[in-house]
């Protein structure tokens, strides 16, 4: 399959663009002719520029508004093609792409439209050029694959062919059904793109809203492997326009660019060779050091932990499954990054199935290794994740990994209800927010639902939770363009890529809210209780005991959802949760923590200044 990317997906000059394709392993791009004009050269020097990166030119982007007009019209839109057509075969592109005309004054007839394309075909055969003609949702008259398709058969011209636009079929809610009755010689090229949703505006979502397939909601991938079936050999370019990916650097662009080519092509071949699935969370690493090392342990030890395993300054609390690592070294990985935020998670322990399998996807999704300024006190594998972001990499439990037989055991028993580590939190910058999606996606092989935004006091926060397929390792990925939302405050306080709470599933969340100390707990403002009794129908005995331990409480079709959160600690805190069958992360009751929280930060900060 050769694989492209538009130019447009990029920020940066279009030497910068290129040189991060090739690097990626694109095959080809397609070259959009705004980013001709900043080129450091004649428009000729642009096949040669490529050809050195290893990259072929697959398009110039694109021709708009020019068939259905008449008189005086037409012919400066020909004079305009004729323009496209010389500078296309400048830059040693092979096709020029045409869209079909958005021009609500343009002529509607089929026959005249058609008429204009071949006599355009004819000028691009004495050029040697090929056409690819598009429609778009936003398009006048030709705003679908079918519509696009009578006028390239009407034309009948052996050079004028189809580009096929995923966001534009999924906006026009087309069934790809129709596909099966294009010549598949007739597809020149598709533009693969995803979006978050099909419920907005056509023209908003096309022009402002395309991901990389992968991050949104919309079936790509279905539409990848019906393509390939077909027998399509066309290239597939990635056409994406966000200005949230634009913001990130050409190099981070074209690497998500590959790993959502990678990504669409595991679930075509649906081969196993390069899966290795996720089972559970092996253990949490925080770094710290001094006071706020001990007031971690002490918060630790009111919930149950115990300090099961020392290997020097590395300390194993566990309980149940539930295993945190307290890493006061004062050299190492860990200690890098306490350096940079304090007291912080410094990485994830991860089980995976099987670690040689692992490997090869880490390979072909780019996984990035981390690198280590001293010993590791695991002795596992470590990979860099979204900004900065560490994951240790298990074949099983903590008690697995190389490095345990240096722990000694303390001889201390935990005493609580936690079952296990259920979910964990990131807040990301949001130019990482979609890259970091990517991530997961494609080298954990995780699943994402539908975005959330989630209403913070001096905000809105952007969530998405991710999963593996039996739901044992969840994440939530959050970011904020508020300055004043507490997902924005953590961010400026700790930077990169930080983990701002894990959650803990238990068995009884009355027993584990009754044994924490009331100043270990988030306190919960009294009305929320006023305000549950008027949305369920519970006991009122249960609501006033979850009002006396600031419990939360939510329900869905599966069932009932309790939660309680703790005191934060250089802005990380704990959940603690108990599931009675409940799917979800409780996000109808985010606002409410992020409310409660804004005014313990807003009380110390209020302190600070006396």
């Amino acid at each position: 399959m050769f694989r492209s990317i538009s130019s447009i997906s990029f920020s940066g000059q279009l030497e910068d663009k290129i040189e991060a394709a090739a690097r990626a392993g694109f095959d080809g791009i397609e070259v959009f002719r705004e980013d001709i004009i900043g080129f450091d050269g004649p428009p000729e020097e642009i096949a040669r520029f490529a050809e050195g990166e290893g990259i072929g030119i697959v398009s110039l982007q694109s021709l708009r508004d020019f068939e259905g007009f008449d008189g005086p019209a037409r012919d400066a839109a020909f004079r305009r093609a004729a323009r496209f057509l010389d500078l296309a075969k400048r830059i040693g592109a092979p096709m020029l792409i045409i869209c079909a005309n958005t021009d609500p004054q343009s002529n509607a007839d089929r026959g005249q439209i058609a008429a204009d394309l071949s006599d355009l075909a004819a000028m691009a055969a004495e050029r040697g050029l090929r056409l690819g003609y598009e429609a778009l949702a936003s398009s006048a008259h030709v705003n679908t694959v079918a519509d696009a398709l009578d006028v390239v058969n009407r034309v009948d011209a052996d050079n004028l062919g189809l580009v096929i636009g995923a966001v534009h079929l999924f906006a026009m809610e087309t069934d790809p059904a129709v596909l099966a009755e294009i010549p598949p010689e007739k597809i020149f090229l598709v533009h693969l793109a995803d979006a978050p949703t099909g419920r907005i505006d056509r023209a908003l979502l096309a022009q402002s809203f395309r991901l990389f397939p992968g991050q949104g909601m919309m079936p790509v991938a279905a539409l990848y492997t019906r393509l390939r079936a077909m027998g399509i050999e066309a290239p597939m370019s990635l056409e994406i326009f966000n200005d949230q990916i634009r913001s990130l650097p050409p190099s981070q662009i074209a690497r998500d660019g590959m790993r959502a080519f990678h990504l669409v092509e595991e679930a075509h071949r649906q081969q196993s060779h390069t899966h290795s699935d996720l089972v559970a969370p092996a253990f949490i690493e925080f770094t710290g050091q001094g006071d706020e090392a001990d007031d971690l342990a002490e918060l630790l030890r009111a919930m149950g932990f115990a300090r099961t395993h020392v290997a020097g300054k590395v300390e194993l609390w566990r309980q149940g499954e539930a295993v945190i690592a307290l890493n006061r070294m004062e050299e190492g990985l860990a200690h890098s990054i306490y350096l940079l935020q304090g007291l912080s998670v410094s990485g994830i322990g991860l089980q995976v199935d099987d670690l040689d399998q692992m490997d090869q996807r880490l390979g072909l999704f780019h996984g990035e290794d981390a690198t280590l300024d001293g010993p590791s006190p695991y002795g596992l594998r470590v990979v860099r994740g979204p900004g900065g972001s560490v994951f240790y990499l298990a074949g099983g439990p903590i008690e697995s990994a190389p490095g345990f037989a240096r722990f000694e055991p303390t001889g201390e028993q935990p005493a609580g209800h936690v079952l296990r580590i259920d979910h964990c939190a990131q807040a990301l910058q949001p130019n990482l927010f979609l890259s970091g999606l990517m991530f997961y996606r494609a080298v954990f092989n995780m699943r994402s639902e539908e975005a959330r935004d989630v209403l913070d006091p001096h905000g809105t926060v952007h969530s998405r939770t991710l999963a593996n397929d039996d739901g044992q390792v969840r994440l939530s990925l959050n970011s904020s363009f508020g300055a004043g939302t507490t997902t924005q405050r953590f961010l400026e306080k700790s930077g990169f890529a930080p983990w701002h709470h894990i959650a803990f599933a238990c068995d009884d969340i009355l027993a584990c809210a009754r044994a924490l100390p009331p100043e270990d707990v988030l306190q919960v403002p009294p009305n929320y209780y006023e305000d549950l009794a008027c949305r369920y129908d519970l006991d009122p005995a249960l609501i006033a005991e979850m009002r006396d331990l600031n419990i939360f409480y939510d329900r869905d079709a599966g069932g009932e959802y309790f939660q309680l959160y703790t005191r934060t600690i250089n802005g990380v805190f704990f959940e603690i949760v108990e599931r009675r069958g409940y799917r979800g992360m409780g996000a109808v009751n985010a606002p409410v923590r992020m409310m409660a929280q804004l005014r313990v930060l807003e009380e110390q900060d209020a302190l600070f200044l006396m």
